[in-house]
């Protein structure tokens, strides 16, 4: 798998989480971090209402 295989993934699973209306994690540095990935889940996240996307 190349490198643009596994950037095209990594976007569709950040795409996947906001349309289903997961909280996606966003570090200080501008890094996306997906459910389950952050290391402090006290942080706030970003979270898409269902029906909010189009």
């Amino acid at each position: 798998m190349d490198n643009n295989d596994v950037v095209a993934a990594r976007r569709r699973a950040l795409q996947e989480a906001i349309h289903s209306g997961e909280t996606v994690m966003v570090s200080p540095t501008g890094q996306v971090q997906l459910p389950g990935e952050s290391d402090d889940p006290t942080r706030p996240g970003i979270s898409v209402p269902q029906g909010k996307l189009a």
